[in-house]
């Protein structure tokens, strides 16, 4: 478009010099013109005044000659002559003054004429000009016009996307707040992966999880079971918390481990006791102080059996437990790492429409100013046209 827009100034640049070529020509022809007219009637002027002086001397020639060879005419004749004399040199003297004020006057006509030639002219340039101008304008005014219907359109397009996005941030709000709603429902508990402080609270509030998930750490779902005995375990962040699960695991195991060794001791400790016990019986009948050291160790065998069923039991559920919320804070890890990307897109994209649609608008206040201002000038031409086509 702009190159077109410099080809057309370029092509009515070359007419107006065509134009003013022409208009140069006609006014150095038309000068031609006049100055030959002058020089034709000065010719004629000239022409008429010896055809008079020729005419007057023949009189004059015949008067004296009639006077030299009739002396001895009336003097009523005589006098005739003189009167015919004094009426030519009068009627030669009228001439010569119409004829110069004839002169004077076709001077004055010829530089009136010139200088009317002159401001027409003008006045042709000018009016050549200002239509120049007004095709100019017209053309900026229609590109104009042009530029703010796109504008426009770019402007409904990211006026549909705005409300569209507008439309599925109140989506993401209602889903946001049906999954608070069931996560109440089912006594569920959101815990943050940074673990702030470590308190779990037994009834879940919507804007602790509406904070929580606006912050760059994710959270997990858990159940009260799960909530408190992560609560049990201190604070830190959940790699923190099953870290010293499996801690403690490792130390119920060692210990386990040991009361094992430690029951195999006092199982081959017995067997030697009952032996020697046996023998001593056979050889000095039984001894009461072996059979109360017999039963404190079976009492201490069967405390470290149930004991030992119990760490077991304890680490069945542990270990049940800590696979299940491995299981829960990997799909949780996921969800929330998707749901945090959706968001930020989201947020991204809601900002750059918000920043073209104020592009867009200062772009078409802009234009609009442009065109109310092209607008006044066309008018100004308009009404100027109308005055010089008047005068």
């Amino acid at each position: 478009a702009e190159a077109r827009l410099a080809a057309r100034r370029q092509a009515r640049a070359e007419a107006r010099e065509i134009r003013m070529k022409e208009l140069e020509k006609l006014q150095k022809e038309a000068d031609e013109q006049s100055d030959r007219t002058y020089e034709l009637l000065t010719d004629a002027v000239r022409n008429t005044r010896p055809t008079t002086e020729v005419a007057r001397t023949p009189s004059y020639m015949s008067g004296a000659s009639s006077y030299a060879s009739s002396r001895r005419s009336s003097e009523d004749s005589t006098d005739n002559l003189d009167v015919r004399e004094l009426r030519t040199c009068l009627s030669g003297r009228d001439l010569k003054l119409q004829l110069s004020d004839l002169e004077e006057k076709f001077r004055k006509a010829m530089i009136s004429n010139a200088q009317l030639d002159n401001e027409k002219s003008a006045y042709i340039y000018q009016v050549e000009t200002l239509k120049d101008e007004i095709e100019e304008m017209q053309e900026n005014l229609n590109q104009s016009q042009r530029e703010y219907r796109e504008k426009k359109r770019v402007y409904d397009l990211l006026v549909r996307d705005f409300d569209k996005l507008q439309y599925e941030k109140e989506c993401l709000l209602h889903n946001l707040k049906e999954r608070d709603q069931l996560i109440k429902d089912h006594g569920l508990v959101l815990v943050s992966e940074s673990g702030m402080n470590g308190d779990i609270n037994e009834e879940y509030e919507p804007k602790l999880s509406r904070k929580k998930s606006r912050q760059n750490s994710s959270a997990t779902l858990l159940s009260q079971q799960s909530a408190l005995l992560l609560d049990q375990v201190g604070n830190g962040s959940l790699d923190v918390r099953l870290k010293k699960f499996i801690e403690e695991k490792q130390e119920l195991l060692d210990e386990i481990y040991r009361l094992r060794l430690d029951l195999e001791e006092e199982r081959q400790k017995l067997s030697k006791m009952e032996n020697s016990s046996v023998n001593h019986n056979h050889v000095n009948g039984p001894d009461i102080k072996v059979l109360e050291v017999q039963r404190e160790a079976n009492k201490q065998v069967s405390d470290y059996k149930f004991r030992l069923k119990k760490a077991e039991q304890e680490i069945t559920t542990l270990q049940s437990n800590i696979s299940r919320l491995e299981s829960q804070v990997a799909r949780y890890k996921t969800a929330t790492e998707n749901a945090e990307k959706v968001e930020d897109e989201l947020k991204a994209e809601k900002r750059k429409t918000q920043r073209e649609l104020r592009e867009a608008q200062s772009r078409i206040e802009e234009l609009e100013t442009s065109n109310a201002h092209l607008q006044k000038r066309i008018d100004k031409l308009k009404s100027a046209r109308t005055a010089l086509i008047k005068s």
